[in-house]
């Protein structure tokens, strides 16, 4: 077996030797060919003649206008801005003046017409704190008037302190103001009452202190 696959590789190996042994004598053969020759002829030689064509009246060349330069736009000169026109700061108005409310017009009391009056402005002394009094004299057709009526009160036709001081035969009258067994202080009133107690004088007011302690007012009839 071993001989044989021996043998065939032999054979195998003498018939690529073969080959390669042809194909090396074509490949020397064709390096050793002489190129062929092209012949060229006279004629190819010869320059082909281009007939010159016929001048043909051709338009002259229409003239076409050099393009204008063209102004470059120029930027539109700038507005104006107009500044919006501050709004005056409106003026406040002065207040207007209050209406000053006029005071009412005081009504006139009605003229009383008393049928006795005050002779001259009271007056006023000092004196001790035994009591506080007022005195004076009545008259009447320049006489003394005989028991008239004087009225006292803490308040000008108040609640009367006591009964009426009646004037004596020659018109005096004395009217005594005692409060917790001495002399009063403050504000009191005299007048003349009729013998109804309707007053027929004018108010009369003192203001006892220690530096009015003896009042005087007189009085008259009209």
């Amino acid at each position: 077996m071993n001989i044989r696959f021996s043998q065939f590789a032999i054979l195998l190996a003498l018939v690529s030797l073969f080959m390669l042994a042809c194909r090396t004598a074509n490949l020397i053969g064709g390096a050793e060919a002489t190129p062929t020759r092209t012949s060229v002829t006279r004629a190819a030689q010869r320059p082909t003649f281009t007939p010159i064509p016929t001048a043909t009246d051709v338009p002259p060349p229409t003239e076409t206008p050099e393009p204008t330069d063209t102004p470059e736009p120029t930027a539109p000169p700038p507005t104006a801005t107009r500044r919006p026109t501050a709004r005056p700061v409106p003026t406040k108005k002065p207040p207007s003046p209050t209406a000053t409310k006029k005071p009412p017009t005081p009504t006139p009391s009605p003229t009383v017409y008393f049928p006795w009056v005050t002779v001259g402005n009271a007056s006023c002394e000092g004196g001790d704190d035994k009591e506080s009094s007022i005195s004076g004299k009545i008259t009447a057709n320049n006489k003394g008037a005989v028991g008239q009526r004087v009225q006292a009160s803490s308040g000008p036709g108040g609640e009367p302190i006591s009964d009426p001081n009646l004037s004596d035969s020659n018109g005096n009258y004395k009217v005594i103001f005692i409060c917790g067994g001495k002399a009063c202080n403050g504000d009191f009133w005299i007048w003349i009452v009729d013998a109804n107690g309707r007053q027929i004088s004018p108010f009369v007011k003192f203001g006892f202190s220690a530096g009015c302690r003896k009042g005087k007012q007189d009085f008259q009839k009209r």
